[in-house]
């Protein structure tokens, strides 16, 4: 079956200033396999710092009223940090390896007598 990823923006921490400018963006990553969403679904959040150098005058700057989810995630500082993240490749592989458990190392076998 197929595994869907979804991002959710969770928080914002800004400047302590009037500007409002966002410093740090906390994205929640949640994965789900279709064939059984109740079991196999796992979610993780990770947080992305942002470069507030160029203040309110930044190219692209958009004022903290005017920001949605869609323009957060499209920021290129986040959209790059979630696309060289690992957390993707490892939910799927929790999620295939709660599927399919790898066999044990070990197995206990009864005695020969």
């Amino acid at each position: 079956m197929a595994i869907t990823h979804t991002q959710t923006v969770t928080e914002l921490t800004i400047l302590n200033n009037s500007d409002n400018i966002v410093s740090e963006v906390t994205v929640k990553i949640v994965s789900v396999d279709d064939s059984n969403p109740e079991v196999l679904t796992i979610e993780s959040e990770e947080s992305y710092r942002l470069d507030t150098s160029g203040g309110t005058g930044a190219s692209g700057f958009v004022a903290y009223n005017d920001l949605t989810q869609s323009k957060i995630l499209a920021w290129d500082a986040v959209k790059n940090e979630l696309a060289s993240s690992n957390i993707k490749t490892n939910h799927e592989a929790w999620i295939n390896s709660v599927k399919s458990p790898p066999a044990p190392t070990e197995v206990s076998k009864a005695l020969p007598w």
